[in-house]
């Protein structure tokens, strides 16, 4: 029983001390907190950090950073990364040729995709291959459109285009060639014209079988026979201003000068009254006839008119007494009867050895043909 009591004592003891022990614990003072950095706060490095307490910069600035990166200008950023990515597919073709740029976009483009074509203000342009316009039509008459932009059918001629092409000569008096047939005006076959008129001797009668011939300066242009009323008709002959001739082995020949052939139109010629033809004598040696200076084809044979052959009748006919005319490309002859003679080519020249003091230049007509004379005046 004392035993118990002396246990249970001990045991008390040991409690109350357990007790005390965590009483103390509990009542001390906390412990002294480390001392911070001096410069605690302030900024530090390149990306906006704070010293902390320990001393460390709250966002440390990365070794690189400032440093350029990539291929679009870039430079490192305070998280380590570039501040322009270079895209994956940077500076391959793209578009109209151009180049995937730092947006990833294409830039640098040309106006236009090669083989691509347009008209711009009637002028023809392709693509290059380097994406860019450039002329390259056609223009044959060096008029205001390409071939390729409405003047296929008339590059042949100024100022007519696909548009305004006529399917004959439409307008004989403008200087426009408005089928594009390379004919212009008058020259153009459908603004001919016609000559009709009759022919009458002194007493008022029709002469058949007269010759009524159209010239224009020396040139045989046109000519028709007359019937037995006495009439002809030249049916088609081009537009313009004519010099009429009737001629007859039995009569004296007759001119009229300015006849006007109107584009489409039918003039008149009428050898009647003061013009009528007056019998004469018949065609004389020169082949010409009475009170007539002009050589015909028709005196062949008559009173002692001869021509060598009839290439030589047919060249000289209509022509003058003495005139030279062509035989064929080697050889002239002398109008009427002369024979072929070769031709030969000198080169004219005039000039003085003491000096020129005056020296003009004159187209002449000289055996019927337009000539150059040269006049020098020697000092």
């Amino acid at each position: 029983m004392k035993k118990q009591a002396i246990f249970v004592l001990f045991l008390l003891m040991g409690l109350l001390l357990a007790i005390q022990s965590f009483i103390v614990s509990c009542n001390a003072a906390p412990p002294m907190p480390l001392p911070c950095a001096g410069n605690q706060d302030q900024s530090c490095g390149s990306c906006n950090g704070i010293i902390q307490c320990d001393g460390s910069c709250s966002v440390p600035t990365p070794s690189n950073y400032g440093q350029s990166c990539g291929s679009c200008n870039g430079t490192i950023q305070c998280s380590g990364l570039c501040s322009i990515p270079t895209p994956v597919n940077y500076s391959q073709s793209c578009g109209n040729c151009g180049t995937i740029g730092c947006s990833g976009s294409c830039i640098s483009q040309g106006s236009c995709s090669p083989g691509q074509t347009q008209c711009v203000n009637n002028r023809y342009q392709n693509c290059s291959s380097g994406c860019q316009w450039q002329n390259s039509g056609v223009n044959a008459d060096n008029d205001a459109k390409d071939l390729q932009c409405g003047d296929s059918l008339c590059d042949n001629s100024p100022n007519i285009y696909d548009s305004t092409k006529t399917s004959a000569e439409s307008n004989c008096t403008d200087g426009l060639d408005n089928d594009c047939d390379g004919l212009t005006d008058c020259m153009d076959p459908d603004c001919a014209g016609s000559i009709t008129g009759t022919v009458k001797s002194q007493d008022n009668q029709p002469i058949s079988s007269a010759d009524v011939t159209a010239k224009k300066d020396l040139t045989k242009v046109a000519s028709a026979t007359t019937d037995f009323n006495g009439a002809y008709t030249i049916s088609s002959i081009n537009c313009g201003t004519y010099t009429l001739i009737a001629s007859h082995p039995d009569y004296a020949s007759q001119i009229q000068s300015n006849i006007d052939v109107a584009p489409q139109q039918q003039a008149t010629g009428n050898f009647s009254g003061g013009s009528s033809m007056v019998l004469g004598t018949s065609c004389r040696q020169d082949c010409t006839y009475a009170a007539d200076t002009i050589v015909h084809a028709s005196c062949s044979g008559k009173n002692g008119c001869t021509f060598y052959d009839a290439i030589s009748k047919s060249a000289c006919d209509n022509s003058q007494p003495g005139w030279i005319r062509d035989y064929n490309s080697s050889h002239y002859v002398a109008c009427a009867s002369g024979s072929p003679q070769p031709k030969i080519e000198i080169q004219a020249s005039a000039s003085c050895a003491s000096g020129t003091l005056v020296k003009t230049v004159r187209i002449v007509v000289y055996n019927g043909k337009p000539v150059k004379m040269v006049v020098a005046v020697c000092g």
